[in-house]
């Protein structure tokens, strides 16, 4: 009997046990946090998560992108406007200012017209320029010589021809590359050259560029027809700065015509393309070297109506001219202490216009 319960009582001992066990396994998983190991989002849940974690990191990396960029375009900024300053500190420093005794000038001209048309200008501006001045001419003149004047006896014949006018437009360039000045401009015996407009417009190019500065008498590029082996000929157009209004060629590009101008050259190329001096310096700078000119309604010559140019604008002017046109004279309408009659070119009007202080001038009122 005593057995029976002792059996009874272990069962349900050990059944008591089990269930205790039981509960505190139960009460201890309750506990831990839930993860959702085994659950599946549905697929819209799922791509909604992602689009969001996606925008999430795109903002971040935008916003730090953007920040980035921010702050180095600002360097970036900063150090291009220091870089612009000093380049400008730089340029203001090492940029040299020209000087009217840079400039080589040269005249074209002829002995018949040194008592006239050259001594007009010896008078008038060359007064000012004589020591960078050369004259070029046909014929010996002494009495120019002694006075100190730059006379350059060409050897070229006396007439207009192409051949003339090319031949003395090859000494005036071996003249000017014999120098060491920066820049070359050429003007005939009818032009008026002003130093101060000339000096002005210069100094706004690059010293060392390659210039070609000018103004055309034509409208439009002139075309010639270029000589070929084989007797064949081809057109070519190119503008060209009228030798009647002047024109300046700077010393780099000059000596970049070296192939076709120096010596004996420049007058093979005038006879290659038919045309005069002028003519040929725009063939060599635009269709040798592939080189623009520079168009400037600064220059003038006889063959434009001069009447259009105001007195006022004169201090800019660079050439002026005077000719006869149907009979009548084609000059700058100026008013001053000379007559027409005494001063028919209005050159010495406009030189004392221009600088008063010059002792011939009358006095101003």
């Amino acid at each position: 009997m005593r057995k029976r319960w002792i059996r009874r009582s272990l069962v349900v001992l050990i059944f008591t046990f089990f269930i205790i066990v039981f509960v505190d396994f139960q009460l201890r998983t309750s506990s831990f946090p839930k993860l959702n190991v085994t659950h599946r989002p549905s697929p819209s849940a799922l791509h909604g998560s992602i689009q969001q974690v996606s925008s999430a990191a795109k903002d971040a990396q935008s916003s730090v992108y953007n920040n980035s960029i921010s702050s180095s375009g600002r360097e970036s900024k900063l150090k291009e406007n220091n870089g612009e300053e000093s380049m400008a500190k730089g340029v203001h420093a090492t940029q040299h200012k020209l000087r009217l005794d840079e400039i080589y000038i040269a005249v074209k001209t002829t002995g018949r017209f040194h008592k006239t048309r050259l001594a007009l200008l010896l008078e008038t501006w060359i007064s000012r320029t004589k020591a960078h001045t050369f004259i070029f001419t046909d014929k010996e003149d002494e009495d120019l010589s002694s006075k100190g004047y730059n006379m350059v006896v060409t050897g070229c014949q006396s007439d207009h021809s192409q051949q003339a006018l090319s031949c003395k437009m090859s000494v005036e360039y071996d003249g000017f590359m014999a120098s060491n000045k920066r820049w070359f401009c050429h003007v005939d015996d009818d032009n008026y050259l002003n130093p101060e407009g000339l000096l002005s417009l210069l100094s706004t190019f690059p010293q060392e560029g390659d210039i070609y500065v000018g103004k055309p008498s034509l409208d439009k590029p002139i075309t010639a027809h270029e000589l070929l082996d084989g007797n064949k000929t081809m057109n070519v157009q190119f503008w060209f700065a009228t030798g009647g209004a002047g024109f300046c060629l700077s010393r780099r590009l000059a000596e970049k015509m070296s192939p076709w101008a120096s010596g004996s050259h420049f007058e093979r190329t005038s006879a290659k393309i038919r045309l005069p001096d002028d003519c040929t310096v725009g063939f060599i700078v635009e269709k040798m070297l592939g080189i623009a000119m520079v168009h400037s309604p600064l220059f003038h010559s006889h063959l434009e109506n001069l009447l259009l140019i105001s007195q006022r604008s004169l201090p800019q002017q660079v050439t002026l001219s005077y000719g006869m046109f149907e009979n009548k004279m084609n000059s700058i309408e100026v008013k001053g202490s000379f007559s027409k009659e005494e001063d028919p070119s209005r050159f010495k009007t406009i030189h004392c216009i221009l600088y008063p202080s010059t002792s011939w001038c009358p006095p101003v009122t």
